[in-house]
């Protein structure tokens, strides 16, 4: 009997124990377990193409304590209850981690659970709970917004008042996942206006008598105005009167005249994106041999009845007749004998320059298919001889173009029977 070697340097968890033995299990490799379930044992003479293995398979995954796990362990009367909630809530974010893992494409998850705590700068005294999700999905994977919604739901559910939009989701390289690219609305209004003016143009001269080309510049910040107007609106309280008398011997008389005015204040704020059109310049090239000059002198304006509200009066609209250059351009042949030495003399120097690009291509493609060959055959060796499950449950974990390689080195039928396993239909 061979010698038998632990498989790993380090014990494991329970947990971490039944992954790879599931694994070894279907991949039909022997191994024995000790008492304690803590280590695995292997052939000493196979430990490093079992490693191999694992490690392709991206097992044992990393330990995350569930709530039987912290159920499972001894109580202590004089626990706080804060130290008591952190372990509460270390459970359920083990939970959630076994069941992302579970889903379909995800090879491991983190997920963080952030407790609601008392927060006096918030309406409600108190700042919500909030959780973040890292998912790191399996080569050639990727996560629709629908799965993501589903996910930030699933999450929410299990933590008593996390609501799912304070659920972050990201994933392996920090994007948000099921994230939806900002569409460039420039690029877009640029496109439509186009596409508009163009219409326009071909249907009242004909498909190929003009082009358009439309430039649409955003004012790339966010910019903010505001201005005040003061109208008076009359007299609203109006008090004259006179007042006479003597002081020190001498007599005097007083006029007092004071009005009150009514006023209207408006105040205006006007505030822009960073994406608002700042300008549209509209260039028209019209074909002379096909345009009159009188007809060109009308297109600015049906460009500007074309486009609509989309040009305001800063915007450019320029239009020139020009004639267009021809499809085809036939050359007079004048010279026989000197067109077709020229032309024997061309066609000799394509074919050098033909033959030196391929004699280059051919040379890259083989010192690619090569390194390519070289890593696929060394697969296919350690995998020869495992049955179709096996190597499927190991491709599946391999970035396509190497998983395509090493198919390629079996047989057609063993192929088939892999592919089929790949593909979720085989049963057993």
């Amino acid at each position: 009997m061979s010698a038998q070697t632990s498989l790993f340097s380090v014990p494991l968890h329970a947990s971490q124990v039944v992954e790879v033995e599931r694994a070894l299990t279907i991949w039909n490799e022997p191994f024995v377990s000790d008492p304690g379930h803590t280590q695995i044992f292997v052939n000493a003479a196979r430990r490093r193409d079992v490693l191999l293995r694992l490690t392709l398979a991206g097992l044992p995954h990393r330990y995350v304590p569930t709530t039987s796990d912290v159920l499972g362990e001894a109580q202590n009367a004089f626990m706080p209850q804060t130290v008591a909630d952190d372990r509460r809530r270390a459970g359920i974010e083990g939970d959630l981690v076994a069941g992302l893992r579970r889903m379909n494409g995800v090879a491991d998850a983190t997920v963080v659970i952030a407790p609601a705590v008392d927060d006096p700068l918030s309406d409600n005294g108190r700042a919500q709970a909030s959780a973040s999700v890292q998912l790191v999905m399996q080569s050639g994977n990727q996560l629709s917004a629908t799965a993501v919604s589903g996910i930030k739901r699933f999450v929410a559910a299990s933590y008593p008042g996390l609501a799912a939009d304070r659920v972050v989701v990201v994933d392996g390289f920090g994007i948000t996942a099921g994230a939806q690219p900002a569409p460039d609305k420039a690029a877009s209004r640029e496109m439509r206006l186009q596409s508009s003016i163009q219409s326009a143009l071909d249907a009242v001269f004909g498909i190929g008598a003009a082009i358009v080309r439309v430039s649409v510049r955003s004012l790339g910040e966010e910019r903010s105005a505001q201005s005040t107007r003061v109208t008076p609106r009359g007299v609203v309280e109006a008090d004259t009167g006179k007042e006479h008398g003597s002081e020190n011997g001498r007599r005097f008389e007083r006029e007092r005249e004071r009005r009150r005015y009514a006023y209207d204040t408006v105040t205006e704020t006007h505030a822009s994106h960073a994406d608002a059109v700042a300008r549209v310049a509209v260039a028209v090239f019209l074909d002379a041999r096909k345009i009159r000059l009188d007809q060109s002198n009308l297109v600015s304006d049906l460009v500007r009845a074309a486009a609509g509200a989309d040009l305001s009066s800063g915007d450019e609209v320029v239009v020139h007749a020009l004639p267009f250059a021809q499809a085809t351009s036939p050359i007079p042949n004048s010279h026989p004998r000197l067109t077709v030495r020229v032309l024997l003399a061309s066609a000799l120097v394509i074919s050098c320059i033909g033959a030196l690009s391929a004699f280059m291509l051919r040379t890259h493609l083989a010192a690619r298919r090569a390194s390519d060959f070289s890593g696929a055959t060394a697969v296919h060796t350690a995998l020869q001889r495992e049955l179709p499950q096996t190597a499927a449950y190991v491709l599946s974990s391999m970035p396509p173009r190497v998983r395509d390689q090493v198919l390629r080195e079996y047989p057609i039928d063993q192929r088939e029977r892999i592919l089929r396993h790949l593909n979720g239909r085989a049963r057993g």
